[in-house]
């Protein structure tokens, strides 16, 4: 820790960055929020874009700082400009919710395919949200189907397999007879036209 201090101390925002996740864990030192969010905005004002990621942590959830959910939008949006996939996340969430930023479901997707295409589970996941409601994209259950199996892949087991049991069990289906909107409860989508 004395040397992580003394680096932080000389401006190394990198030695800044990790010695703010000892004070917010409390690693070896007493736990101390005030102090992790000071270390954060001084690597994060130098463009470290995992302080910035961290800083917004700290405003969303008002660790070490007044809770702000402007602030921490701001700092996701710096971080995740840099290709920070968690960040993109975080900030996807964000704007589905209207958390800190306008809602808008087509922002969401947007960031949620960047931080997918980096391989963040939980992004990948929200995406499949999207498809299977039709927020901000077409409505697709076969997008939605691949995005959870993908997210099961990668760790998001049991939100992506509640969504694809969803999915399964009651799928809304243009009957070819009718012509209009039915939903059939308990078929999948390959009973009903042998596609996945």
């Amino acid at each position: 820790v004395a040397m992580l201090t003394e680096a932080a101390a000389q401006g190394h925002m990198k030695a800044q960055s990790y010695l703010a996740d000892i004070y917010k864990f409390g690693w070896g030192v007493a736990q101390d929020d005030g102090r992790g969010y000071e270390l954060y905005s001084q690597a994060a004002q130098q463009g470290d874009a995992r302080s910035q990621f961290n800083l917004g942590i700290m405003y969303r959830y008002g660790r070490g700082c007044e809770q702000s959910d402007e602030r921490a939008a701001e700092w996701w949006t710096k971080a995740a400009e840099q290709g920070a996939a968690i960040a993109q996340y975080n900030l996807g969430e964000a704007y589905r919710e209207g958390q800190g930023v306008p809602q808008s479901y087509e922002r969401a997707v947007e960031l949620y395919k960047l931080s997918e295409a980096q391989g963040h589970a939980k992004a990948t996941t929200s995406l499949g949200v999207c498809y299977a409601n039709g927020w901000g994209v077409d409505q697709s259950y076969a997008e939605a189907r691949r995005l959870f199996e993908l997210a099961v892949v990668r760790g998001q087991a049991e939100e992506a397999t509640g969504w694809l049991q969803k999915i399964n069990h009651t799928t809304p289906s243009v009957c070819p007879l009718l012509g209009q909107r039915v939903v059939l409860g308990g078929l999948n989508t390959t009973a009903l036209n042998g596609t996945r």
